[in-house]
């Protein structure tokens, strides 16, 4: 149980890509996953000896887990609320790759069938290239990606071997079935002031318990 603590390690990396530099738009985001993830590692250290300043009653233990899970998937807590991404017809391939910020990513579901013979449906996201605003085409070719369109349909045409497009997992030949586009939700480093403030009430509370048995 106590060792527990250093099992639980490797999924932060998964949990919070951030931590490996992933999906970073800024170094305030950057700090705040550091930070949020340092002081949950604290918290589950605790839960794992159940103890904090004190030995933790039922409530206390309760709180701290709920406040561990708020500061390691404030993400999932925010998908309850509202999408990250919404589904776009593949036709608006161009305008949502023009209109992505700098240095963000394009998101994809492609659909087709491997070698093996199997019709398989991923979801892929592509690291665009230059700036917001340009040209949405040069934007994809400039990641390895040629688009072709067929009406409604979006097939990919190319994909530069070794590009930014050929690592995402895109595949020549296969159908995009639908872009998702990033929607104005908040943030979900919010779910980062309730955490800590369960554990403030925490820390708080079993200070007085301390001073109360000290007297």
């Amino acid at each position: 149980m106590y060792a527990l603590r250093t099992v639980i390690l490797p999924f932060i990396w998964i949990f919070n890509p951030a931590l490996l530099l992933v999906d970073v738009r800024s170094g305030l985001d950057l700090t705040l996953v550091v930070l949020a993830s340092t002081v949950a590692m604290l918290v589950f250290a605790a839960l794992t000896m159940n103890w904090m300043r004190i030995k933790l009653a039922r409530w206390e233990f309760a709180v701290l887990v709920v406040a561990v899970l708020l500061l390691f998937r404030p993400d999932a807590f925010m998908d309850r609320f509202t999408p990250e991404y919404r589904d776009l017809p593949a036709a608006q391939l161009l305008p949502v790759a023009k209109d992505t910020e700098t240095d963000d990513r394009v998101v994809l579901v492609i659909g087709g069938t491997t070698i093996e013979g199997e019709d398989v449906v991923k979801t892929v996201a592509v690291q665009l290239a230059g700036k917001k605003g340009d040209d949405g085409r040069k934007r994809l070719v400039d990641a390895g990606l040629t688009e072709m369109s067929l009406g409604d349909k979006v097939q990919i045409g190319a994909v530069k071997f070794g590009s930014r497009a050929k690592k995402a997992g895109l595949e020549q030949g296969w159908e995009v079935k639908a872009v998702k586009q990033r929607t104005e939700r908040p943030s979900e480093h919010w779910f980062y002031l309730p955490a800590l403030l369960l554990v403030g009430l925490v820390w708080v509370t079993q200070g007085r318990r301390m001073k109360a048995r000290a007297q």
